[in-house]
């Protein structure tokens, strides 16, 4: 636990036209939804005081069985672009002063709870930084917090800009802890990925399909 006030911003609303179908609903051998890796281990780790998910209006939410532990924010605007969903979370947030905001995406199935408190914990230790990321190797990327000193910025951002994209700006300091496990950095967004995604699971926890 670090100690600070923060809200995590669970992004949902995205969907692949290369799926075929809506991909957080895809469902592992164990059961649980591809969707719902990231939000439980959010719930486990304890690090974020508040969990928003941000969906899109239609989501029937049956890749989540227990939405209980979170807000459930459904944005008519997330079909427009990724910053659309980050705005819509952001707004959710701000109205309880958080002292930092994590950004994950609902389509990384192997996020741990280990991952989300290194990130809050280097956050906590160095008051100064405007941001903590994630570095996979050659890119950076979500999950992410972010200061205060970032949220307007955060909600200035257009179309199908992510957070990515001012981790790269120089007005802002921030650090990247490495990733050394590649697994973390999957996200799904086309047929092949799921089938990796599914041979991952069964290789590294044990499922024989």
């Amino acid at each position: 636990m670090s100690g600070l006030n923060i809200a995590a911003i669970y992004l949902a609303a995205g969907q692949s036209v290369r799926m075929g179908r809506h991909k957080l609903s895809l469902a592992f051998a164990d059961g649980d939804r591809l969707g719902e890796k990231g939000w439980r281990a959010l719930l486990s780790c304890g690090t974020a005081s508040r969990l928003i998910a941000v969906v899109r209006p239609e989501d029937p939410l049956d890749w989540l069985r227990d939405p209980s532990g979170g807000v459930i924010v459904r944005s008519s605007e997330s079909k427009l672009g990724m910053s659309h969903s980050i705005r819509a979370g952001l707004r959710a947030a701000r109205r309880h002063s958080p002292d930092a905001v994590i950004i994950a995406l609902a389509d990384q199935p192997f996020l741990s709870s280990g991952l989300f408190e290194r990130l809050a914990g280097t956050f906590a230790n160095s008051p100064l930084l405007d941001y903590v990321a994630c570095d996979y190797g050659s890119f950076s990327a979500p999950p992410a917090i972010f200061s205060p000193r970032m949220y307007d910025a955060l909600d200035a951002l257009e179309g199908d800009s992510g957070a990515r994209k001012l981790m790269n700006d120089g007005r802002y300091r921030g650090v990247r802890i490495p990733i050394e496990e590649p697994r973390r950095a999957m996200d799904i967004d086309t047929p092949a990925d799921w089938q990796a995604a599914k041979r991952e699971f069964s290789q590294t926890f044990g499922y024989s399909r």
